[in-house]
């Protein structure tokens, strides 16, 4: 499957309008439903992985999704300080619907992850971004273990970013799950953020660098 990038221009925006559309269709339903019956309301958890699965495709074509990876995103094009995600359940069917899950699975989006950040350093050393950048994400983006080998330190996540995280959780079962290999269910307790300034990334870059070299040539083989 071809990546969304790589489409015709004509044939995004169709898709992007097309998906549009029938997110307006599907909103409007809910609301009607949840208007009639407040049970309804417990769809939103269903309801806002489905909109960010449909929105993808124009917020990619507006900037206001900025991919360092093709699976590593950040909202908006803040350079004081970077919040990176997940891609969204649309990028995943691009990028990553012929891996298999598993160990495979995991070292592919550890792939994306390091050469995220491989980006961020290059964009640091180029003056595009600043030594007192902070690039932050929430603990599923990286394990602690790896954050804190790559020099992140490990915070308390904000009760806002759990909530989010608590509206995301469907999507998040079936990421868990492909990266297990097994049906796994997230503990939203345990979830932290963790952060690095840019300086401090620079300065991690020999490691991240060697770890991504040793991920493409083990998925190469």
């Amino acid at each position: 499957m071809k990546r969304f990038n790589d489409l015709n221009k004509v044939f995004k925006w169709v898709i992007s309008i097309s998906f549009g559309i029938i997110l307006i269709f599907i909103l409007s339903l809910w609301i009607k439903t949840v208007s009639e019956s407040k049970i309804w309301m417990l769809l939103i958890i269903i309801i806002v992985p489905l909109i960010q699965f449909l929105i993808t495709p124009l917020f990619t074509l507006l900037n206001f999704y900025h991919y360092y990876s093709p699976m590593v995103v950040s909202f908006g094009n803040n350079k004081r300080v970077i919040d990176l995600h997940n891609g969204t359940s649309f990028d995943y069917l691009l990028e990553m619907s012929k891996i298999k899950a598993g160990i495979k699975w995991k070292n592919k989006m550890l792939f994306f992850y390091l050469n995220a950040l491989l980006k961020i350093i290059s964009q640091i050393e180029n003056g595009d971004l600043t030594n007192s950048t902070i690039i932050r994400g929430s603990s599923y983006f990286l394990s602690e273990r790896s954050a804190k080998k790559l020099g992140f330190s490990v915070n308390k996540t904000s009760i806002i970013e759990k909530i989010n995280i608590a509206l995301n959780y469907f999507d998040l079962i079936w990421m868990y799950s492909l990266t297990n290999g097994k049906l796994t269910f997230p503990n939203l307790t345990k979830i932290t953020t963790v952060r690095i300034t840019g300086s401090e990334l620079v300065q991690s870059k020999k490691e991240i660098l060697g770890l991504a070299n040793r991920l493409g040539n083990n998925a190469s083989r």
